[in-house]
């Protein structure tokens, strides 16, 4: 009679054991589930990211030879390149890329932009940056923003440990330009130039509605001429100086991604238009 009750605790001891044993086994199983998942998705991404990059780079190689080729079949037709080179560019913010590929699950896109159409930040002197910023602000605003991007370039108030050349084909260009790049002496050095648009916004008073109205007349990617059979009206009245009548530098703008997945990558390729074909000035990639 006194067994009983003893047989009765062992086994509710025992169901306890089994019931926690069935919990953590359910955890163990939830996390190593939850592990499998987060690593099938980083291998996702990872190879969404590989896919990207290499369709991208795929898009700068492809409109290149594709630039080189025509260029050289038009050799010695002036007509005939202007002509090409007229039509590299959209007419408008949405028209179809000039050229889109794609391979197994990866595409991509390719754009580009006539940089010698824009007032180059870095080169065209505090003048010439407040004749264009007066068509988006007030003339004084304007003058103010215009000297402050043109003190940055130039390096006021900067250590010298900060100063630096933005590249040698910018160096090449002012020296062999003389002094007729867009008002800026060619002896001037270029100590902390713009890499990108998106650092006026570090200019104090400079916003994004700003930025927004001028970025398509603006370039930080140029060499001190201008196109005037491309540039806008608003570009030639900034401009002053070396005025020429082709492109001279090109912007490749490659994005490349994975059918399905958010991830993108942006290659920009910036080219000297030599007479024999393209020579790369620059490389910058950016994951979107």
């Amino acid at each position: 009679m006194i067994a009983r009750p003893r047989s009765r605790g062992r086994s509710g001891v025992a169901l306890i054991v089994v019931l926690w044993t069935v919990v953590l086994l359910a955890s163990v199983t939830a996390i190593a589930s939850s592990a499998a998942r987060s690593s099938a998705q980083v291998a996702s991404n990872r190879r969404a990211e590989s896919t990207a990059r290499t369709m991208a780079e795929s898009g700068v190689v492809a409109v290149t030879a594709f630039v080189n080729d025509s260029l050289a079949a038009f050799v010695g037709d002036s007509a005939k390149i202007d002509a090409f080179l007229a039509r590299l560019e959209p007419t408008s913010s949405d028209a179809p890329p000039l050229m889109q590929d794609s391979l197994s699950d990866g595409v991509f896109a390719v754009t580009i932009v006539d940089v010698s159409a824009r007032l180059d930040v870095n080169m065209a002197g505090a003048d010439g940056l407040t004749k264009l910023l007066r068509t988006a602000t007030s003339d004084a605003e304007a003058r103010q923003l215009a000297e402050l991007i043109d003190a940055r370039v130039r390096g006021e108030d900067l250590p010298d440990s900060a100063a630096f050349d933005r590249d040698a084909q910018a160096k090449a260009a002012r020296d062999s330009l003389g002094n007729a790049l867009l008002g800026r002496p060619a002896q001037t050095h270029l100590r902390h130039p713009f890499q990108s648009l998106d650092e006026l916004l570090e200019i104090r008073g400079f916003d994004e509605k700003l930025l927004a109205r001028v970025a398509p007349l603006l370039t930080v990617d140029g060499d001190g001429r201008v196109n005037r059979r491309a540039a806008p009206p608003l570009v030639l009245a900034a401009a002053s100086g070396s005025l020429v009548d082709r492109p001279t530098r090109l912007l490749c703008i490659a994005r490349g991604w994975q059918r399905g997945h958010a991830l993108t990558r942006e290659i920009q390729a910036v080219y000297d238009l030599a007479d024999d074909g393209l020579r790369l000035v620059r490389w910058r990639e950016v994951s979107r």
